[in-house]
């Protein structure tokens, strides 16, 4: 078998999850122990089998054996060595170093074989992932975008888009992080990758706050794999355990943890180790349970100075800090944790870090800075599309009797239903009283509400809202009007429904104000409507039929 078969047949199995079979594989063939690429394969082969000891005997030899070789052999083989630093992040270690040596080389320029520049791509990535170096993940995939791009099989596109969508949500960019988790669920097809894109999605519509869909991925996830075996496994277990804690399910993802972990978490890598210790320790804390949380964190202590588990280590201990009643010790760790995630690049982390600041803050009775900080959160999460983070932020609000403000501009969708009932109703041109009597409220809450819809409008009047509101009203069943406009009317129409005011119409149309306050009386009259928001609506429901 040629070298470049024997690579891709190890890879397809890899791919297919059968990465005993890899070994087996490329283990017989002659030469092994001194071919560095085969060694680099073998490293990731057996990281996936969670046999870290073997990965990191193979990845110090791959690295002795490359010293001089070209310059895509040496980065296979740093990028597998990334992934062995992530099962053991021990001072002194053999395999320190590789991220920066790789990113000189990345720097350097310089081709790469064709065949091999999308592995090298996605190893140096996974590692950086593997690592939770966001920075470094993200310079290797821009450095490789067009190589990772092109990667063939389905079996392992598959794995490179679950890397890329995993990086993009620890970023912070959870929209971008959710169309990615859709195009690699589409392109999984089935067998063990499409359980691997289930995992993804399941972390990515925990992060939208999408119960529905988060539960039903984590019970396939579940169903599937009834015992998490290797490093995938247990991998899926961790991203569906995350999903669960983004929607608050926190005993749920702490059973899966425990499923994932075994009884002395020593099969998880450094990373892994981390996460699933922070499952526990969350369920834990809702159980008030000190000494459970104190015998968990006991098991990674260590290993608060390392870069890896650092900042989760933190939040642990933050929540152990709670527990005994201790907020002002808490705040340092979470102010601590926040500051050393967002320096890696951790985004996602940083918004947990932030809450566990706020309940130190509510616990301190520092209520004021606690509401400030909870709305900047929120504001940061909306614009990132990571809806979890903004309803944690509504939940820590409403245990103290607050509520969080409509973000500016998030307009109809950053409306209660409620707010959008008074919205609709003060743009039709009712009165407070009116209002107030049509929804059976007092005066005094229609103006709290009319408040709050106005800041989610970026408005400061009411009589702003009719040329705000319809091009944000969700398309819901309407009517087609039968009755007949003129043409200049449709224009008219047209313009309403994209919230130009009259003055802007008559300027668009070349028309006095006084006609375009004519043709809209006239368009009240041909269909039955008594406001510019409900012509609107009329014109974006039936626009694309």
């Amino acid at each position: 078998m040629s070298a470049a078969d024997l690579l891709e047949d190890a890879l397809d199995r890899v791919a297919d999850f059968d990465a005993a079979g890899a070994i087996a594989l490329l283990e017989a063939e002659p030469g092994a122990a001194s071919d560095p690429r085969v060694l680099a394969l073998l490293s990731y082969a057996r990281f996936t089998t969670a046999d870290f000891a073997g990965c990191r005997r193979d990845a110090v030899d791959a690295l002795a054996a490359s010293t001089g070789s070209d310059r895509t052999t040496r980065l296979l083989v740093l990028g597998a060595a990334g992934l062995a630093l992530g099962s053991d992040r021990s001072s002194g270690s053999e395999l320190e170093g590789c991220f920066a040596e790789a990113d000189a080389l990345v720097d350097d320029g310089g081709d790469l074989e064709p065949t091999l520049a999308w592995l090298v791509g996605y190893l140096l990535v996974e590692g950086a992932v593997v690592n939770v170096l966001i920075h470094a993940a993200r310079r290797f995939a821009d450095a490789f975008a067009d190589d990772i791009a092109a990667t063939p099989g389905r079996l392992y596109r598959t794995l490179v888009d679950g890397v890329l969508a995993r990086l993009l949500l620890n970023e912070g960019r959870v929209a971008e992080a959710e169309a990615a988790a859709l195009a690699m669920f589409e392109r999984a097809g089935s067998g063990p990758t499409a359980l691997y894109a289930e995992a993804v999605q399941c972390l990515v519509a925990g992060n939208r706050a999408e119960q529905g869909a988060t539960r039903t991925l984590a019970r396939r996830v579940r169903q599937a794999i009834p015992e998490p075996t290797g490093a995938f496994q247990t991998t899926c277990y961790l991203l569906v355990g995350y999903g669960l804690a983004a929607l608050a399910d926190d005993h749920g993802a702490a059973a899966l943890a425990r499923s994932a972990s075994g009884n002395d978490f020593s099969g998880l890598s450094v990373q892994d180790r981390a996460l699933a210790i922070e499952l526990l320790v969350s369920s834990a804390f809702l159980d008030r349970d000190i000494v459970e949380s104190e015998r968990l964190i006991g098991f990674i202590a260590a290993d608060v100075d390392r870069r890896v588990p650092g900042p989760a280590i933190l939040r642990m201990q933050c929540k152990l800090e709670l527990l005994r009643g201790r907020p002002a010790e808490a705040l340092a760790l979470a102010r601590t944790a926040t500051t050393r995630a967002l320096a890696d690049g951790r985004m996602l982390e940083a918004g947990i870090g932030e809450i566990l600041a706020t309940r130190a803050l509510i616990a301190m009775s520092d209520r004021t800075q606690a509401v400030r900080e909870l709305a900047a959160l929120a504001e940061q999460a909306v614009r990132g599309g990571h809806t979890a983070a903004t309803r944690s932020a509504a939940r820590e609000l409403k245990a103290i009797g607050r509520r969080l403000a409509p973000v500016a501009g998030s307009g109809w969708d950053g409306l209660s239903p409620r707010e959008r009932e008074v919205a609709l109703l003060s743009a039709e041109g009712n009165s407070t009283a009116e209002i107030a009597s049509v929804l059976q409220l007092s005066s005094r809450t229609v103006d709290a509400h009319v408040t709050r819809v106005l800041a989610a409008f970026g408005i400061v009047s009411r009589r702003q809202l009719p040329s705000r509101l319809p091009a944000t009203l969700p398309l819901t069943a309407v009517p087609v009007p039968t009755a007949p406009l003129t043409p200049r009317q449709r224009d008219l129409t047209e313009l309403v429904a994209d919230g130009l005011s009259n003055d802007e119409i008559a300027t668009a149309l070349g028309i006095s104000r006084k006609t375009v306050e004519k043709h809209l009386s006239a368009v009240f009259h041909a269909w039955g409507v008594r406001s510019r928001v409900a012509v609107a609506r009329i014109v974006l429901a039936n626009r694309d039929r």
